[in-house]
């Protein structure tokens, strides 16, 4: 059921967006405050911190619960003065290093807040809700599991041509992002000579040509290797969006312009993109390739709702990868606004306008 939306007002939401800085948790937050502005306007005051090195979290968690009185927290740990958190309505930030001022700037400014990632030693109790990729984790009222919410609208994307999936004919141009070693993640050399291998197949077997990027985790060589290919001639590489020089933030070009997505399986943040933009993605995985239990859980979890497949890179081939894309269903519904329903019903007071 869809929440009928709040009426926009010219009184817009004061939101105190609190950011380590780290592009991957900072999104999120966006995320949400996108969802928000599809109900309401809003007004966003950014507070950047960093968390110094000598304060463990476990330590610093314990103060928290502590109950240490918050202008201390932020003043001795964060240095920042309480005067900069001005008078906000709702707090929203992401990412582990933010947990503490996150819940000292809810103290002081009594405002309800919302965090998206793992608790870790900090209590739900602290947070007005607490969001998760994790089912195992959504484990009290105040917490909700939830795919990573992105800024991005699929609305302004041009959406998958139905045809080329109904004849399970691949469109023409694909996105590939490409990450790096990542925890549990490795990558050979042998992984990324196939995956390269099995791009330029495609160009040959089916024309098909590739919008790929990089990320900071890639190697090095790796990320040479690209350009030089992107600037050779007749290359299944249309364009190369190089974060070394594009910088961050730049998929939002790759995922308009590309009907169907091959992303690495060492990010569930790159996954979750392209699902939010509501692209047919597959992960693919090199041999050295294992997940926490929780994280194996979230992929299992994209996967059973039909909004992505994933493959080993050993031994993919384009009949294989046509075969895995005509059975992924893309969101049917903005998740903008799915999220916007949601935290309705969750935080109802943020969506009642002054008269």
């Amino acid at each position: 059921m869809t929440i009928p939306p709040a009426p926009k007002t010219a009184t817009p939401l004061r939101i105190l967006l609190i950011s380590d800085g780290r592009p991957g948790h900072f999104n999120l937050s966006e995320g949400i405050i996108a969802a928000l502005a599809r109900r309401r306007a809003v007004e966003v005051n950014r507070l950047e911190v960093r968390k110094p090195g000598w304060v463990p979290g476990a330590l610093l968690s314990a103060i928290t619960n502590a109950k240490v009185p918050p202008h201390r927290v932020l003043r001795t740990i964060y240095r920042i003065s309480p005067d900069l958190l001005d008078r906000p309505e709702l707090i929203v930030s992401a990412g582990g290093n933010t947990l503490a001022a996150n819940i000292a700037a809810a103290r002081i400014t009594k405002a309800p807040n919302v965090f998206y990632g793992s608790l870790r030693r900090f209590r739900p109790a602290d947070f007005a809700l607490a969001m998760t990729s994790y089912a195992a984790d959504a484990n009290a009222p105040n917490r909700l599991m939830w795919l990573k919410p992105s800024k991005l609208d699929p609305d302004t994307l041009v959406k998958p041509s139905t045809r080329d999936r109904r004849d399970h004919r691949p469109p023409q141009t694909f996105g590939l992002i490409i990450g790096g070693d990542a925890g549990t993640v490795r990558f050979a050399d042998t992984d990324w000579i196939e995956l390269l291998r099995f791009i330029d197949t495609c160009r040959t077997e089916f024309g098909g040509r590739w919008i790929v990027a990089n990320s900071p985790r890639t190697p090095e060589s790796i990320s040479d290797r690209l350009a030089q290919l992107a600037g050779s001639p007749d290359s299944p590489i249309a364009r190369y969006i190089d974060v070394r020089t594009a910088g961050a933030g730049t998929l939002g070009v790759l995922l308009a312009q590309s009907a169907a997505v091959v992303c690495t399986a060492d990010s569930s943040t790159m996954l979750s993109e392209a699902v939010w933009m509501q692209r047919p993605v597959i992960a693919v995985a090199p041999r050295d390739y294992s997940l926490p239990e929780n994280e194996t859980a979230y992929r299992k979890w994209l996967q059973q709702n039909g909004w992505t497949g994933a493959m080993p890179i050993a031994g993919l081939t384009p009949e294989k990868f046509k075969s895995h894309l005509a059975r992924i269903k893309p969101l049917a519904e903005n998740p903008l606004d799915q999220l916007a329903d949601e935290l309705q019903r969750r935080l109802p007071a943020l969506f009642v306008t002054a008269p």
